[in-house]
């Protein structure tokens, strides 16, 4: 039993594995949600036109239209996405399969009822493949829009071809439901292995923070993950010893996902639309905690507001105001020392 709930709900994974991943599952699940609408957009587009040149096709001309229509509504949508997605994500991924399953109910029900289904079985096992999700949400869709199929097969199909109608609804959607289960169990366990091994290419395993590997490939993406403001804090430090200490401190006050040993004696951390107060009060408390540490550290640090944010000069800007900051720090050691 513990066994099958893994499986729907961790795809087998285990379920701290299966939440690491989640990041890299929704960059995934978005690319694949703008490829797809932008194909439908073109499919819909080329049926809708070629509908008007055979008059066999007319009676779809107004459903085809608007498969295009919703299919440009939500790519429009998928366009205005934040970058921190969650739920908006799912909510167009269920939109655009409740779009196609419906055109696939519509197509083999009310279009054509003395015809059997063909449309719609290919959609209920398709669609399925198409994002990485849960299993057991797999699953409830496709006894949802089975379920609906079925409804709509006894209420508008012709009598001689409901009983095979219903018996391709069930074997298609229990092989459905099967086969969607097992793919994602196959992809989720190639997308937690391949995160495993950008946490080990990614990770400083002297501090446990993200290294430089991980700094240059997400820096370019900071401007983009703000709303109102981005600030770089960097941070010089000597010492093995030092280095472990100043790396907790960090990772307390700014979180792990944003703090970086970048070099042999350097750190960076970004701050995401923190207020000037807030800022002020984590750099009051980061110095502190530091200085009650028995070290000291040299920092500087530069915002900027969101747009138009040139990455690269803001962590130049803030490197030199934390070479600014050594400067004076060894300057009153050396006039401490002459006194």
């Amino acid at each position: 039993m513990e066994k099958l709930k893994k499986l729907l709900l961790y795809a087998g994974a285990e379920p701290e594995d299966f939440a690491r991943c989640q990041m890299d599952v929704q960059i995934a699940n978005r690319r694949r949600l703008t490829a797809f609408l932008g194909t439908a957009c073109a499919f819909f587009v080329a049926l809708t036109l070629g509908s008007c040149m055979v008059p066999l096709l007319y009676d779809h001309i107004p459903v085809f239209a608007a498969a295009l229509i919703v299919s440009l509504g939500l790519l429009a949508v998928e366009q205005m996405l934040p970058q921190k997605l969650g739920l908006f994500l799912n909510w167009e991924i269920y939109a655009f399969g409740a779009m196609v399953y419906g055109l696939g109910i519509f197509l083999g029900t009310v279009q054509t009822p003395d015809q059997r289904a063909t449309a719609f079985f290919a959609f209920l096992l398709c669609v399925p493949m198409l994002f990485m999700m849960r299993p057991i949400l797999h699953i409830a869709n496709v006894l949802l829009f089975d379920g609906i199929f079925l409804v709509c097969v006894t209420r508008f199909k012709d009598w001689r071809v409901i009983p095979m109608d219903v018996c391709n609804a069930l074997v298609f959607g229990a092989i459905s439901c099967i086969v969607s289960t097992f793919v994602m169990s196959m992809m989720y366990g190639n997308f937690i292995t391949s995160s495993k091994l950008t946490t080990v290419a990614e990770s400083d395993l002297n501090t446990r923070l993200h290294n430089r590997n991980a700094y240059e490939n997400r820096l370019r993406d900071y401007p983009l993950r703000c709303s109102n403001s981005l600030t770089c804090i960097y941070i010089d430090v000597n010492g093995d010893k030092m280095l472990r200490t100043v790396a907790c401190i960090l990772r307390e006050i700014f979180g792990e996902e944003d703090s970086y040993r970048i070099g042999g004696d350097e750190f960076v951390a970004f701050a995401l639309d923190s207020t000037d107060t807030e800022l002020n009060e984590n750099m009051e408390q980061f110095v502190r905690q530091v200085e009650e540490a028995g070290y000291s550290v040299a920092v500087g640090t530069a915002s900027h507001s969101a747009g138009g944010i040139d990455i690269d000069a803001l962590v130049k800007k803030a490197e030199k105001r934390m070479y600014l900051d050594k400067s004076r720090h060894y300057e009153q050691l050396r006039r401490g020392t002459e006194e």
